[in-house]
């Protein structure tokens, strides 16, 4: 038997109020209709919902159980109708990130943390990988937003679409009171005999360390430790004298990760970090409400 959940809900608006007249006007129809609205009820279910010739209406424990029915469904298609005025909003949904190991660790893990503030209602999953994990994931439609160099995206490729943020360098970075650092103006002699810290394989990091090193005149360049963790890289720079190659966006401005940049300049270009996105994918309100807010975030914290 096929109860229409709209009866259910009026007929708990006629239990709350008590009368006919009363509940016409609250659900903004006529009496006349919910007394015919009642009939087809009683008759559809086989047995009476309220008790006859009582002022006001008295429900049966039947009417008065499906009323309760009818006030749990109302509930349920208001909260529905919010959430979908939240998520047209972008207030409501899951957001899917992905970005290089140590841009998560800077600038994505502060943006994340301010819009979820502004949004609890929203999740928000961050996948640190490197180009090709990420490139294939925002392929598979697994990310919504890639962040990362715009070198990421071959040169004439039409389907991703990149939104730069701010633009950045690489640099030598060691522990604020290595040798090096001490130095005003290092030189590549300066270098001889320094052990440097590595990157992952599938890190560009790893082939841009190598081009600037080599650019610069460091040849064969001795290198201890390599990994995927940039906390592992970060932990063993603060704790010994080994240098290597970040962004610039990896290190503190204002030192309070006990580490520093040493005053060598490479002689490399700088690269634009970006939001990527699928150009095909319709583009959700909250995706779009997040790149805005990493632009800002961007702008206030590099001067984008």
């Amino acid at each position: 038997m096929q109860i229409d959940p709209r009866h259910l809900e009026q007929l708990a608006v006629i239990v709350e109020a008590g009368t006919l007249q009363l509940a016409a006007e609250r659900i903004g129809t006529s009496q006349p209709a919910l007394s015919r609205m009642i009939g087809t009820l009683e008759a559809r279910i086989g047995m009476p919902l309220f008790e006859r010739s009582t002022r006001p209406l008295t429900p049966t424990a039947l009417g008065l159980e499906l009323s309760h029915q009818g006030r749990a469904i109302r509930t349920a298609r208001l909260r529905a109708i919010e959430t979908v005025d939240f998520g047209s909003r972008g207030f409501f949904g899951v957001l899917k990130l992905g970005a290089p190991p140590f841009l998560c660790r800077s600038l994505m893990s502060d943006a994340v943390a301010s819009f979820l503030a502004a949004r609890p209602n929203i999740r928000i999953d961050l996948t640190p990988d490197y180009r090709s994990g990420l490139m294939e994931r925002i392929y598979r439609n697994q990310l919504d937003i890639v962040v990362g160099p715009s070198k990421f995206v071959d040169k004439g490729n039409t389907e991703l679409v990149l939104e730069p943020l701010f633009s950045d360098r690489i640099v030598i970075v060691g522990r604020a009171g290595h040798p090096v650092m001490q130095v005003d103006a290092p030189s590549v002699g300066d270098l001889d005999g320094i052990t440097w810290v590595g990157h992952s394989e599938r890190s560009i990091l790893l082939a841009d360390m190598e081009d600037a090193l080599r650019m610069l005149g460091v040849r064969s360049p001795r290198v201890a430790f390599q990994s995927e963790s940039a906390q592992a890289v970060l932990e063993l720079l603060k704790q010994s004298d080994f240098l290597t190659v970040l962004p610039n966006y990896a290190i503190k401005a204002d030192g309070g990760d006990g580490l520093a940049i040493a005053p060598i300049e490479l002689p490399t270009q700088p690269h634009v970090i970006s939001a990527i996105t699928l150009a095909e994918r319709a583009e959700s309100k909250l995706t779009s409400d997040f790149k805005a807010h990493l632009r800002a975030q961007a702008a206030a914290r590099y001067g984008a």
